[in-house]
Formats: structure tokens, sequence, C-alpha cells
């Protein structure tokens, strides 16, 4: 029998109308997938992305324009910023829709980041709310003898942390197709920097070889190459504000 010290003794309603409200959330938060996935874009006749330049991008192969005449420069080979400037204005001079395609990447490219943003915070309420729910259910089943779980849990600060890190990486993975893709419409667009000839770059930090040397051959640094994307992406911005 308990003694006047003690207490009134539970109310066994009110924790058992506690534990139901609390364990069905438990539940319901272990069986949700916590990491944001990324919805597929609608089908377009070209990838939509704006990107944040991590590489250079460079693959083989002619990139003129379809439009511009044979004799305009391929802007494949082209690696210096005066000569690729003087080629992206011609190519926005003789078509001007390239602007309003690029208007449209950069706008589904900020919608992708502000979507990747706000999911990570949906899942860090999501995760508090969680912990405070087992933290409450661990009060209730203490106040009637029951067991609480000790050990590693879905609330325990590690577990949280690696959730979050799984959500980041898969962010990471899918702004790098992103940004593939984006380059890769660059490119069938005929923006220099974008789709530069493998044979005219070189690995960063590589030194020039002897026969580059000998054959006076001009290659350009993988570095230098995304300094020239970002200056360009600068340029075509610029270009779809005036």
């Amino acid at each position: 029998m308990a003694s006047s010290n003690d207490g009134p003794p539970p109310d066994l309603a009110s924790i058992l109308k506690t534990l139901a409200s609390l364990a069905p959330q438990n539940q319901q938060a272990q069986a949700e997938p916590a990491p944001y996935r990324l919805q597929p874009l609608p089908p377009q006749p070209s990838p939509q992305a704006w990107p944040r330049q991590e590489a250079a991008s460079h693959v083989p192969g002619s990139t003129t324009p379809p439009g511009l005449p044979k004799s305009h420069i391929d802007p494949a080979t082209i690696i210096d910023w005066s000569a690729g400037l003087r080629c992206v204005m011609k190519i926005v001079a003789k078509n001007d829709s390239i602007l309003d395609e690029v208007r449209r990447m950069i706008k589904i490219q900020n919608d992708h980041e502000l979507q990747w943003f706000n999911g990570r915070e949906a899942l860090i309420e999501k995760q508090k709310a969680r912990k405070d729910g087992q933290k409450k259910l661990d009060e209730v089943l203490k106040a009637v003898g029951g067991t609480v779980s000790v050990g590693e849990s879905n609330t325990s600060p590690e577990e949280l942390a690696k959730e979050l890190q799984t959500f980041d990486m898969k962010v990471y993975r899918a702004q790098m197709e992103m940004n593939r893709e984006m380059s890769n419409r660059l490119r069938s667009l005929g923006v220099p920097f974008f789709g530069t000839r493998t044979d005219l770059v070189r690995p960063a930090g590589k030194e020039a070889t002897a026969e580059e040397s000998r054959d006076g051959k001009v290659m350009i640094d993988e570095v230098e190459l995304v300094k020239l994307q970002r200056k360009m992406l600068a340029i075509l911005e610029d270009l779809c504000n005036d």
C-alpha cells in the first residue's frame, strides 16, 4: 500500500489514453521512409537544369549548333575566353530562343534547390517530433512500471545523424545528375566550354607533356576549364536579365 508521501496513484485511464495516442505515431514514424525522394521531372524535349559546376564537362565530337554556317568555329575546340565570349554572342544573336531555354533551366534548378531545402527542413522537424514522442512514451511506460527499451533506436543521435546524411547524399547525387543533363543541353546549344574536346583538356595538376611542347599543341587544365564554365554561366544569366 502506497504511503501518503507517494502521492495519488497514476490515473490508469489517462495513461492508457496517452499510450494509445503515442504508440501509433511512433510506429508510423518508423515505417515512413525518411530521406526525401526526388520526384522525376515531366517529360521534356531536353533536360531542364542549371548547373552548379563541380567538374569540367568535356566530351569529344562537334558541338556546332544548328542554324550556324559550317564555317563557324566549332565550340568544342574553344579554350580561350575571348573566343568563347564572341562565339556565344553570335549564337544568341542568331537564335534568341536559346535565352528562353536558359531561363527555363535556371527556374527549374532554383525550384529543385528550394524543394531540396524544404525537404531537409521537413525531415529535421519529423525527427524532432519522433524523438519527443519516444520520450513521452518512455515516461508513460515508467509510470506504469513498464520496460523502457535501451540501446540503439531510431531516435538516438547516431541514427538521426545517419538518416540526415542519407538524405544529403541523395540530394547530392540528384544534383550531380542534373548538372550532367544541363551540361549536355548547353553543349547541344553550342555554348563554349561545355563539351570541350577531351584531347584539348589536360587533367588537373598535370604538367604539359614533351609532345605538347614539341608540337605546339595548346591545351587547357580541367581547373581552368571549370572557371571558364562558371564565367560563361554568369554571362548567360546576365543576358537573361537584360
